[in-house]
């Protein structure tokens, strides 16, 4: 499944890095500081908020600019709805340096595929700053398994038109590399990146995340193979080389 394939394509946040819950945090302590200390969010609580905001706004930057407004007529915080954006960017700029890590054993199950030859591609929604700030600041990262270093081409939501489900970043993988679908397998977490990769034909396994857990049935359905967790990913692809 694995080593018969010649480009492994992992998406980023939730399969390799354990960042998904970084956002709740980061509008957590946004909050807690602006409100000085009036105001406490869950972790939870954050996350709906903003996952709400996002079904109402869009993406991008002037839909978190209206999430702004939102949050500053909320929980009457200081400032513009610009000057808490910026507050807001700079915040998650801090968290994305320190707190995010890979999930444990990714680092390993990435430099054995390295090991064993394999061309290893990101197919990413996360923005290419936050990229940047992953490969060149982000110490516990850059200590396990750079990401520069390891992958040959990491594509972001900055260097395609329509992000996932839509198949445009699998498309241009292919095109970079001069591969065929049946080449490619991708690793996810998350239904979007499976429906993508599979409207051009290429098969995806999908690795279990919390956050995804409520489209367990149909990620089962969309995908070749489901592992709990890395180590069971690696058991799998040693037990190939094994073979």
């Amino acid at each position: 499944m694995f080593l018969d394939r010649r480009i492994l394509i992992f998406d980023l946040d939730g399969t390799l890095i354990d960042s998904l819950g970084v956002w709740s945090q980061v509008d957590q302590e946004l909050v807690r500081r602006l409100s000085n200390d009036r105001v406490h969010l869950t972790e939870d609580e954050a996350g709906e908020l903003r996952v709400s905001a996002m079904r109402r706004h869009g993406e991008g930057s002037d839909a978190y600019l209206k999430y702004m407004v939102e949050m500053k007529r909320d929980f009457d915080l200081p400032g513009t709805p610009e000057e808490i954006h910026h507050q807001r960017y700079e915040l998650a700029q801090e968290f994305l340096r320190t707190r995010v890590k890979y999930r444990p054993g990714a680092g390993e199950v990435i430099r054995t595929l390295k090991s064993l030859g394999k061309t290893l591609a990101i197919a990413t929604t996360t923005r290419r700053r936050n990229i940047v700030t992953y490969a060149t600041e982000n110490e516990w990262l850059m200590a396990e398994a750079p990401l520069n270093e390891n992958f040959e081409l990491i594509l972001t939501r900055d260097d395609v038109e329509h992000v996932k489900p839509d198949p445009e970043v699998f498309t241009k993988i292919m095109a970079h590399f001069g591969a065929k679908p049946e080449e490619c397998l991708v690793i996810e977490d998350a239904l979007p990146g499976i429906v993508g990769a599979r409207a051009v034909g290429i098969d995806s396994v999908v690795i279990s995340e919390r956050y995804a857990e409520p489209m367990r049935e149909q990620l089962d359905r969309a995908a070749v193979a489901r592992f709990e967790t890395h180590a069971d990913l690696l058991a799998a692809i040693r037990s190939e080389a094994g073979r």
